[in-house]
């Protein structure tokens, strides 16, 4: 190869380096594959005499690997393309352009020293690529590389930082140990050495599936911020986002590419002679339908480690049923429902792919009755309700140590008072989980309401205002609600005080103490049916039907029935109530005759 292609082949590679110290990969390779079990990097500074600030930077590059004799310099260092790795998959060069690669720092000189087999040879090559090469009698192991180049002693720091850099971005899951020291600095060396395991600790158990096969090693994991890199023998030959590195397979990733880590270690990975692209051939398709498998399992993981989680201890609430355990529901804790809510934070980017199993598995928290709920059995239970939620967090205010707050307090007593009903109240803050919170309930297009905006206490009035609740009473069964029975009551909040935006509220069956369903865009119909109807005795139109009602009992009676129809999902048409209340008002009529 003439020197006029050496340099056009160097130009391209420099090109594509994302740094000119880039090429520090290159030699971490080659150190590699000569079977080196540490890789040394240092920088020194040697001022020149007579010149208060020009120096001469040395990068050096140290490895204990087999080093080459003479037939390997001549045929495969000095000779480019005749490489002795090129039918080796397993090798991480192959088209002998690592060394080559060192120009790209347009270093003055470049010092080897090298030996195997009883051989020791120095090479200094200067920066037109021609070189010298000599014998030497001292017995060499390994191989060192010596870059020297002339520059300013202001230029250390950025020079030791680009280093660095370089090592981090491409070698840091090197499975060798490599090292950078600044001999010019005050910091000792540093070790380039990172994990590949999720970034969000205390959630990788559950969220990572690996698969090793041969000589390669492939794992996906939920987890925030999303990357994905692909690497041969721990070394980085592309790192990005999944859609960006994954184009090919971008839709089957779908939304999963948003909280996705990928890391695929391959030697099926293949990468241009530039080394600026991995190729897409059979083996990069047969690691790319590999990392898809495992991501079907992994979200199949994710379901299951929901259901575990939300099934903690369930049903057993024997403990916080003791009078003098006020705790709602003590299995589930502060941490437990953190990793819950990052869990469904993760499930939210997958209902694509999972929709049908996020609506049938119990994957959720229901507090009242300390066990787990699945969404689609939540829906049917309410019996088209709005479903409960209640922030954890909330029923333990005042935390460790300190006295409960009274709302805390009576917000855990709503709680327990639900208890004997069949309605689940879920785990959720409003506030740290609405976004999945939102989603999920989006899938049934179900309201979701805190628990005590959907939940008044009443206060039973016997007796009050009989005359007005038989008259809506009437109006009520006159409609079709045959079996509705309504009566006044107050209806307070947690810390006892009047609720006022409340006209009425359905009886909650099977309650521990008198509890009305007020909340919701709409009231089900149906839940006027064999149940009490409870009047709020502090809503405005309650108390002007009261106070009205000796003067104009059927007006009364009718606006107070019409209010409360106003809130109902299917109420009666207009025209039904109106010929309803013109025959009660003929019947009022015959009856004063």
């Amino acid at each position: 190869m003439s020197a006029a292609e050496v340099d056009a082949l160097l130009e391209r590679l420099v090109a594509q380096f994302e740094s000119p110290y880039d090429f520090l990969r290159e030699l971490v390779q080659n150190a590699m594959d000569a079977g080196s079990d540490r890789v040394e990097v240092t920088l020194e500074t040697h001022p020149l005499d007579g010149s208060s600030d020009e120096v001469i930077f040395e990068l050096t590059v140290i490895d204990t690997g087999a080093g080459m004799d003479e037939a390997i310099i001549d045929q495969e260092l000095t000779r480019l393309f005749s490489s002795g790795k090129s039918g080796d998959r397993t090798m991480a060069g192959g088209f002998g352009i690592g060394f080559v690669s060192v120009f790209a720092w347009e270093p003055e000189a470049v010092l080897l020293h090298t030996g195997r087999a009883g051989e020791s040879w120095e090479l200094v090559f200067h920066g037109d690529r021609s070189f010298e090469k000599v014998a030497v009698e001292d017995p060499i192991e390994g191989t060192t590389i010596s870059l020297f180049r002339r520059g300013r002693a202001t230029e250390r720091e950025p020079i030791a930082e680009a280093i660095r850099d370089s090592l981090w971005r491409w070698c840091r899951f090197c499975p060798i140990e490599l090292s950078f020291e600044d001999l010019g600095g005050d910091e000792p060396a540093e070790l380039i050495q990172d994990s590949p395991e999720p970034t969000e600790l205390g959630l990788g158990a559950g969220l990572t599936r690996a698969e090793v096969r041969g000589e390669s090693t492939l794992r996906v994991s939920f987890a925030v911020p999303p990357n994905a890199v692909f690497l041969r023998r721990g070394l980085i030959l592309a790192e990005g986002g999944p859609r960006q590195l994954m184009a090919k397979v971008a839709d089957a990733l779908g939304a999963s590419a948003e909280h996705l880590q990928i890391w695929a270690d391959s030697p099926l990975l293949r990468t241009s002679l530039a080394r600026d692209t991995v190729l897409h051939d059979e083996g990069r398709d047969a690691v790319e339908g590999r990392l898809l498998a495992l991501l079907d399992q992994l979200r199949e993981d994710l379901l299951a480690r929901l259901e575990q989680l939300a099934a903690t201890g369930d049903g057993e609430l024997d403990e916080a049923d003791a009078p003098d355990n006020p705790a709602v529901d003590p299995r589930w804790t502060h941490e437990r429902h953190a990793i819950y809510g990052a869990l469904h934070a993760h499930l939210e980017l997958e209902y694509g792919h999972l929709e049908r199993k996020v609506r049938s598995r119990a994957i959720l928290r229901d507090v009242a009755h300390g066990c787990a709920v699945g969404l689609a059995v939540a829906v049917r239970t309410m019996g088209g309700r709005p479903l409960l939620v209640v922030a954890p967090a909330a029923l333990r205010a005042g935390g460790a140590g300190e006295t409960e707050t009274p709302i805390a307090a009576g917000l855990a007593r709503l709680v327990r008072d639900l208890r004997p009903t069949s309605f689940p109240v879920l785990a959720g803050d409003l506030r740290d989980d609405r976004s999945w919170l939102t989603a999920l309930t989006a899938l049934t297009g179900t309201e979701l309401l805190p628990v005590e905006r959907a939940i008044a206490r009443v206060v039973p009035r016997k007796g009050e205002a009989a005359g007005l609740c038989g008259v809506v009473e009437s109006l009520l069964r006159g409609l079709g609600f045959e079996q509705a029975v309504v009566c006044v009551g107050e209806f307070v909040d947690l810390l006892g005080r009047p609720e006022h935006s409340p006209v009425f509220g359905p009886e909650v069956f099977g309650a521990a103490a008198p509890l009305a369903f007020h909340g919701g865009r709409t009231i089900p119909a149906s839940s006027l049916a064999r149940r009490t109807v409870w009047l709020n005795l502090h809503n405005s139109l309650v108390e002007a039907a009261i106070d009205r009602f000796t003067e104009r009992p059927l007006v009364a009676g009718l606006a107070l029935t019409c209010g409360l129809l106003g809130h109902l999902d299917h109420a009666p048409e207009v025209s039904d109530v109106a010929k309803l209340a013109e025959q009660l008002e003929r019947d009022s009529q015959g009856a004063r005759k």
